[in-house]
């Protein structure tokens, strides 16, 4: 969502699109569009998306993001409710029109200081919980997890392993005895 001023109503010009919304954008418009001051937030309208990498850059770039309630953006966007409005990094709603028409509203009357703890709030989120240094933390954490489960016990492994020794014994007993 972004705003672009408009001509002032004497004007003779006709009034132009205060709001820019793009269903997709190349690598180079998304570096340009989100850290723009004119951005006012990242609409994200899929339904249960496994994860969503998008809301993520936009809170990296301190975008408040109004995602559908559903798949990844529940993870990575703070909604309030159910967050208390201090935690809150954006806006979590069903996929209604009307609803999302009222946060839209809700977003443009932000006033600069709202804005600017908001976004704050998103950056740290997104930097603590899906960062470089945060996703090797849980990585490592994950493999150390399955490294004290021991080795993977499963009736499976077990047909297979008598298969493989049957196989085996027969070859022995086939060319050597």
């Amino acid at each position: 969502l972004r705003l672009h001023p408009s001509p002032s109503p004497s004007s003779s010009t006709p009034q132009t699109s205060q709001v820019t919304f793009l269903l997709s954008f190349t690598t180079p418009q998304r570096a340009a569009l989100l850290p723009s001051s004119s951005t006012l937030a990242l609409l994200y309208t899929p339904t249960n998306e496994h994860f969503g990498i998008v809301p993520v850059e936009a809170m990296a770039c301190g975008l408040p993001v109004l995602a559908c309630n559903s798949g990844g953006p529940t993870e990575s966007v703070l909604s309030s409710p159910p967050s208390p409005p201090s935690q809150r990094t954006g806006w979590l709603a069903q996929p209604d029109p009307q609803l999302w028409s009222e946060l839209l509203e809700e977003i443009v009357e932000l006033d600069d200081e709202e804005r600017d703890e908001l976004g704050a709030r998103a950056k740290t989120r997104a930097r603590d919980m899906f960062g470089m240094e945060a996703m090797a933390e849980k990585m490592q954490d994950a493999l150390q997890d399955a490294v004290e489960m021991g080795p993977v016990q499963s009736p499976f492994m077990d047909v297979v392993l008598a298969f493989v020794l049957s196989v085996a014994a027969y070859l022995l007993f086939k060319f050597f005895v």
